[in-house]
């Protein structure tokens, strides 16, 4: 089997990489390397791209002098949609997007918990000169390269688009009947918020990666079945004091979770899982 699919790929002209690297960051970093063009896509084993979708991003390359692009997904569960066959977005060009050629603190904010940006990779796609800039910082990325190629473009300039149309099916897992965490992976995410604080030090992006250092380590903390009654009330004043200057259902959500999980941290780690395995808003 596996002859048989290194044949086709070969006879598609695609690379095939084999590599030990753990880190998706490293995965995807030596693939960056191994590319040629100028516009990169990404697309994780679980995504689909919409039919149109190169064409049409490679369009908006063309129009635009964009770093950073990123499109809305189309959620689904295990099994493959019906329509996957069908384009997910229209002829009609009265769409909206987003476009910056420079960006703020507050705009940061507003463009990661309004608009989910830095989030699934499938959805993203960069500019070759933007790779190459943070190729290296990448390799030590151990799961959020999504998160750390939107931090990228800012640090250096690119400018940054935000499709509203819908061209990536991102793949939401099955609701499992015991709920059991893969708890590794969220001890991923909170090593590289402190990751992307040792090497993003600047202070435009400083409190959001404090933001996400303090929900990732209390997100770990609750999953992996570590305390989380220790400094209840300096915790309860950072969420909110979060919630106050970013005030959406994501944070909303987590400040609820801190109170619930102080009274049954078993409760809190249930609602979460049964959350994040849910085709939820806050996803």
């Amino acid at each position: 089997m596996n002859e048989i699919v290194v044949h086709t790929l070969d006879e598609y002209g695609i690379i095939n990489i084999y590599t030990d690297d753990e880190t998706l960051g490293g995965k995807l970093s030596l693939g960056i390397l191994k590319s040629s063009g100028d516009v990169i896509l990404f697309l994780d084993d679980d995504d689909l791209f919409s039919k149109n979708k190169i064409e049409h991003v490679l369009s908006m390359f063309t129009k635009y002098d964009i770093g950073f692009y990123q499109n809305l997904q189309e959620k689904f569960r295990d099994k493959i949609p019906e329509k996957y066959n069908f384009n997910l977005i229209d002829n009609n060009e009265n769409y909206s997007f987003l476009y910056y050629k420079s960006i703020d603190s507050r705009k940061i904010g507003t463009l990661i918990f309004k608009y989910k940006v830095g989030f699934n990779t499938s959805s993203i796609v960069i500019k070759r000169d933007l790779a190459m800039k943070c190729v290296d910082l990448m390799k030590n990325v151990r799961i959020s390269v999504d998160t750390f190629l939107f931090f990228c473009s800012i640090i250096y300039g690119f400018p940054i688009m935000i499709d509203f149309k819908k061209l990536t099916y991102y793949r939401i897992p099955a609701i499992k009947n015991n709920l059991t965490p893969n708890i590794e992976a969220f001890k991923k995410y909170y090593e590289d918020s402190l990751y992307f604080m040792q090497i993003f030090p600047y202070k435009f992006l400083k409190d959001i990666i404090e933001i996400s250092i303090i929900q990732r380590e209390f997100i770990y903390n609750l999953i992996s079945g570590q305390k989380v009654k220790s400094n209840i009330f300096s915790n309860i004043l950072k969420f909110l004091k979060i919630l106050i200057k970013y005030p959406n259902k994501w944070n909303f959500f987590m400040i609820s979770l801190l109170l619930i999980s102080i009274l049954s941290q078993k409760k809190g780690k249930d609602i979460y899982l049964k959350t994040i395995y849910s085709n939820s808003t806050l996803i």
